[in-house]
């Protein structure tokens, strides 16, 4: 008989915000491929409070019958959420903030994400496993805590995102052949993402003779963003916070050079590799790097680097975590 899980996230592509989630939607599809049974309950915090206190209804009509063999909750809002059912086993996946906090600058933590995250932290010890992007979100949970967290960082979808002659992608996008392309793959108003920093850093390159345009692909269709990246000359990523950013992984395998803070795990996942390049949040330092990467061309290299991670692969470990929890429960 097939699992059957539940999947509770407060991140889910809908009509409305289509960018908003995807790659749990694509671990959920990837699950289905192997034969689990995911059934979603998105909560749509961006709408109103209302939405977490529907799910908790849900949550809590659980506890008089349920047919699931998991309950797998993503971030940890999502995860509260979850606990208030005590049928099922939880897996809670931590996706970065909800752990390591919203900076709003290069040295501040808001105090409300780090009280959030202290709080979420502590959720892990009521969970039957935990997952997070990193060794270094992991160190954030209780020390008890770590023997039952796997670190799985989140999977690519390896077939869709590959690359498309540039030639050919700027032409699907209506972009000027010969223009110097940064991309921003971020929403440029999450003072984490730090867009005024990748402004300035093209600022910079452009003053040294290397005309630049940052594009900002926020807001992009899904299925349009291997489009972009193939477009592009670079990915320049200067956040301040990140688990194991999705966009790192998807310019990896698009063959787009890099540019990026050394944030979460990028600096092991493009360690060595060539056409990547990792440097402090300082604009010089990451502009000198931006030149280096718009003169290089594409990067093969890094596609094979992140093969990998593709997203079916990530789905089995996965579910060999939720047999690891049904057999402890025996």
């Amino acid at each position: 008989m097939s699992l059957r899980v539940m999947f509770v996230t407060n991140m889910w592509p809908d009509e409305e915000r289509p960018w908003y989630g995807p790659f749990i939607k694509r671990q959920a599809d990837s699950l289905e491929e192997l034969g689990v049974s995911v059934d979603p309950v998105p909560i749509r915090g961006y709408a109103g409070r209302a939405a977490y206190l529907g799910a908790s209804g849900r949550m809590l009509r659980l506890n008089r019958r349920c047919d699931y063999d998991v309950v797998h909750a993503h971030y940890g809002h999502a995860g509260l959420v979850a606990r208030l059912q005590r049928s099922a086993p939880l897996v809670l996946t931590y996706w970065g903030s909800d752990l390591l906090g919203k900076p709003k600058s290069d040295s501040a933590i808001t105090l409300k994400t780090r009280v959030e995250a202290a709080v979420f932290s502590q959720l892990a010890r009521a969970c039957s496993a935990t997952i997070t992007q990193s060794r270094q979100m992991e160190l954030r949970l209780p020390e008890a805590c770590r023997p039952r967290n796997h670190i799985v960082p989140a999977g690519i979808d390896i077939e869709r995102f590959k690359p498309v002659g540039r030639d050919e992608a700027r032409r699907r996008l209506g972009w000027e052949p010969n223009e110097r392309v940064v991309l921003f793959a971020a929403n440029p108003e999450l003072s984490t993402k730090n867009y005024p920093l990748a402004d300035e850093v093209c600022r910079r390159v452009s003053d040294n003779g290397h005309r630049v345009r940052l594009r900002v692909a926020w807001g992009v269709a899904p299925d349009k963003i291997p489009v972009w990246m193939s477009a592009a000359d670079a990915l320049l990523f200067p956040s301040r916070s990140e688990g194991s950013p999705n966009v790192i992984k998807e310019a990896m395998a698009t063959e787009l050079p890099i540019v990026s803070t050394p944030v979460g795990d990028v600096e092991e996942r493009v360690r060595d590799v060539p056409g990547c390049w990792v440097r402090p949040s300082d604009p010089e330092l990451l502009a000198a790097a931006l030149r280096e990467a718009l003169a290089y061309g594409r990067a093969p290299e890094a596609r094979r680097a992140v093969a990998a991670l593709d997203m079916r692969a990530t789905a089995q470990r996965v579910i060999s975590i939720y047999e690891s929890v049904l057999e402890r429960r025996g």
